[in-house]
């Protein structure tokens, strides 16, 4: 996606001159205007012009890869944001690159937390939830699979017990995981109970 600054006598001025260089409608543009201009004395001088900055809008992958490769930028980091496509209304992405260790945090809390700032701008930007899975390394595949795992072995205990299971508290991601896991299970059930970082899933027997 292509993004410039323009300057103007207006603001208006500005975004017909940007609009032009695009080639685009303003319809399908971001604006954002940087300043409004100033007047001159007697319209002349010391004035100040209007600035405007223009950005094409692009898919929501597009966005998605544009704002978490800004991210990985100023983190200092040699990585490369790509996008992984879509599942159903869920933005995919993938960073490849070196020294992953930094952007994957302890037990995956940076990658959660880029995750959650990716949602949130492409949120904003698209004025609708739009949610963004991030994975570096492959770290969420073998995560996913390790909770996969979990799931069912808690879910063969309460089968056998008759007793439903706690899990240890989990982000809504990984609770969500879990219930998309075990949700074609005819013997068990699952549902979220708690607060906060205190929420946790629990796994009954139907």
């Amino acid at each position: 996606m292509k993004k410039i600054k323009m300057k103007g006598k207006t603001v208006d001025e500005a975004i017909e001159g940007a609009l032009k260089v695009l080639g685009e409608e303003k319809e399908r543009v971001d604006i954002k205007v940087l300043s409004e201009g100033k007047a001159g004395l007697l319209g002349v001088f010391g004035g100040e012009e209007a600035e405007v900055e223009v950005r094409q809008k692009g898919t929501k992958e597009e966005d998605a890869v544009e704002v978490l490769q800004e991210i990985l930028n100023l983190m200092g980091m040699m990585a490369v944001a790509e996008g992984a496509g879509m599942e159903g209304a869920d933005v995919q992405l993938n960073i490849k690159g070196e020294e992953l260790g930094r952007v994957i945090g302890k037990d995956g809390a940076t990658l959660k937390s880029i995750q959650t700032i990716v949602s949130s701008i492409v949120s904003r930007e698209f004025a609708e939830k739009v949610r963004v899975f991030v994975d570096a390394g492959g770290y969420r595949e073998r995560h996913d699979a390790s909770l996969i795992r979990l799931a069912k072995e808690a879910a063969k205990d309460v089968e056998q017990n008759g007793q439903e299971k706690r899990l240890p508290p989990m982000s809504a991601a990984d609770r969500r995981v879990i219930h998309v896991a075990l949700k074609d299970n005819d013997k068990v059930t699952t549902y979220s109970e708690g607060e906060g970082a205190d929420r946790r899933l629990i796994i009954a027997p139907k």
